[in-house]
This record gives structure tokens, C-alpha cells and sequence, in this order.
């Protein structure tokens, strides 16, 4: 009985197989995610870094016109990620302007984009040593973001003047040692490590000798503290029977 019913419900009129309207419609329509003058993100993400790459090696002139055209990128942007895509590519096209540009990149309201700009800056700075060496103090104490702070310290470890002689470096000296006091423990740890590659002293990690040698460079102490012993040097292993 469910059979004749099955059969004769394939039979009724309008639902045949082989209806000529329904034989024309297509199973379903293809229709493109693409909005008409937008670039989906991977295809701008892909534009902006090929620019950079270009420009790397460009003539004068190609370079004036793509600096233009990543500037505008960043300026008109109101993704970070995008805005951090053409920070990159402009780090890597030589320009007269490109460190100017850097500079003002640090006021953007993300910490990313800042962080993107500071790194750029470490690695390609061309200007006045003391200019970059102010810039970085200035992010290393005011800049709202924990790892903007961090990366300034680790970066004007990098660029401090090893020569002792030279007056800019008892400044870091004394700037990174104010840090030692800081509320966060990674700026603390981090100043201890651009210290250690500033003056070539091992103290290790050890906060209160570093605090000694800050007094000692300010000249409230008249000796330097003793640096680590080989013992002290030496890793420590916990063992599971010992802990």
C-alpha cells in the first residue's frame, strides 16, 4: 500500500523527473565573497609585503612612490594588523623620511603597531646615535604597553656605546638602572640583562649587586660590587628528594 502511494506520489503533475522548467534551474548558485573594490586581507596583506621586498632594491624614484603608497596604507587603515604590514615593508625601503615616519608610528594607539615601529627603528635607524638612545628612554618609561617597555630596554642594551668614555653611556646606565625598582618583574629582569651587556660586569641576576654597582657609577658607594664566583655560575638542579 505505502508503495502505490510512494509511486503515485512521483506521478502527480509539476513533480516529474523530467519537468522541463525544473530539468533548467541549476542545483545551486556560485556566488564570489568578493566585495567590488575591496581586496580580501591575505591578497593586501600579500600587495604590502611585495612592496617592501621592491622596494628594498628600487631606483630613487620607485622608492619615493612606494613609501608614498605604504604611508597611505598606514594613514587610511583602521586594522592594526594592516597598519603593522606596512610598517614592516616601510623598514625595509632606504629613505630619507623613513625614520621621521618610524617616529610618528610610535604615537599609534596600538601597542603592536608601536611595538612594529620601536624594532624597526632599532634595526635601521641612520640618524643621530643620542636621538635614538633619548626615543627608547622615552618609551621605556612612558609607553603604556608592557612589551613596548620591554623591547626599549632589550634595544637600548643593543645600541648603548660599549666605550666606557663615552658620556651617553653612564646616562643609559643610570636611566636603566631606575628601572630596578619597577612594579613589573620583566622590565626588572630585562634591565639587569641590558646592564650585563652594557658594561660586561656578571652579576647575574642577582638585583641588590646591580643596585650596588647603580650606587657606585651615582658615586654613593667607593667600591664596585664583587662579581659571581665560578660556583655561583655554576646551574643549580633541583632534585625531586631535595625539594
Amino acid at each position: 500500500m505505502l508503495l502505490l502511494v510512494f509511486g503515485g506520489v512521483l506521478t502527480l503533475p509539476g513533480c516529474a523527473v523530467d519537468n522541463q522548467y525544473l530539468a533548467r534551474l541549476p542545483l545551486f548558485e556560485a556566488r564570489s565573497d568578493r566585495i567590488p573594490g575591496l581586496d580580501p586581507p591575505h591578497e593586501r596583506r600579500k600587495l604590502i609585503r611585495e612592496k617592501g621586498t621592491r622596494g628594498a632594491n628600487a631606483s630613487e624614484e620607485s622608492r619615493e612612490i612606494l613609501v608614498a603608497q605604504l604611508v597611505h596604507e598606514y594613514q587610511t587603515s583602521p586594522d592594526p594588523n594592516m597598519r603593522r604590514e606596512a610598517v614592516d615593508a616601510l623598514a625595509k625601503i632606504p629613505h630619507p623620511q623613513r625614520d621621521r615616519f618610524l617616529r610618528e608610528i610610535l604615537q599609534d594607539p596600538n601597542a603592536f603597531v608601536r611595538l612594529s615601529a620601536l624594532e624597526a627603528l632599532g634595526n635601521t635607524y641612520s640618524g643621530n646615535p643620542e636621538n635614538l638612545q633619548r626615543l627608547l628612554i622615552d618609551r621605556m618609561q612612558n609607553d603604556s604597553d608592557r612589551d613596548v617597555r620591554l623591547a626599549a630596554v632589550r634595544i637600548l642594551g643593543d645600541v648603548c656605546p660599549q666605550d666606557a668614555a663615552d658620556p651617553s653611556q653612564r646616562m643609559i646606565i643610570l636611566e636603566l638602572g631606575n628601572l630596578l625598582n619597577d612594579r613589573v618583574p620583566a622590565i626588572r629582569y630585562q634591565s639587569m640583562q641590558s646592564l650585563r651587556r652594557i658594561t660586561g660586569l656578571d652579576y647575574g641576576n642577582d638585583i641588590n649587586r646591580w643596585l650596588h654597582y647603580i650606587r657606585y657609577v651615582n658615586g654613593e658607594v667607593p667600591n664596585l660590587p664583587a662579581e659571581r664566583t665560578f660556583t655561583e655560575r655554576l646551574p643549580t638542579i633541583a632534585l625531586p628528594m631535595f625539594r
